[in-house]
């Protein structure tokens, strides 16, 4: 079971723009997925708003860099001297694979694209929400790295304020 937050906008309920007609026409959808039960959750919700629409659904993972002073990897679990790109890339095209193999809503003959891309989690989401014609994003409120939303703020946060289109942020319960 999970809940749902929308940030957005909230025109009349009745209106031709009320968000539950609006969630009807989500043409292009955005997930950051991060392997987490949250972002699971939040695939499994597009899936059901892209069978709605028939729209394009876009699997985003943004690999998490250790950071330079974390030799030993007791911060994020990897160590510096681990990481390379490709590894990253190929471990981010895997959490992609797994969660929609995963996704109970997932067709054969669906055309899903998936993205890794390096960075910050914030700045890649939003950029390819750009790039994309993003019409939502959705994602989960929480991601595996729930010690440090609590204190540089969480990247759903971030976005649901930053985002040029709707967010959908999951709970996931």
């Amino acid at each position: 079971m999970s809940s749902a937050v929308r940030h957005g906008s909230m025109p009349n309920a009745n209106s031709a723009s009320s968000p539950m007609t609006r969630c009807t026409m989500y043409k292009t959808l955005l997930v950051p997925i991060d392997g987490s039960r949250d972002a699971r959750e939040a695939l499994s919700l597009a899936c059901q708003l892209r069978q709605t629409a028939g729209g394009s659904l876009h699997l985003l993972h943004v690999p998490e860099i250790p950071p330079a002073g974390d030799w030993l990897g007791y911060q994020t679990g990897a160590s510096p001297l681990d990481y390379t790109p490709e590894k990253a890339e190929a471990q981010g095209r895997e959490i992609l694979e797994d969660a929609w193999r995963g996704c109970d809503q997932a067709g054969e003959d669906d055309k899903v694209d998936f993205i890794v891309r390096q960075g910050g989690p914030v700045q890649v989401i939003l950029a390819e929400a750009e790039r994309l014609g993003a019409d939502v994003i959705v994602m989960g409120s929480r991601g595996l790295s729930d010690l440090r939303g609590l204190v540089t703020g969480s990247v759903s946060h971030k976005i649901s304020h930053l985002a040029p289109c709707n967010v959908i942020t999951i709970h996931a319960r």
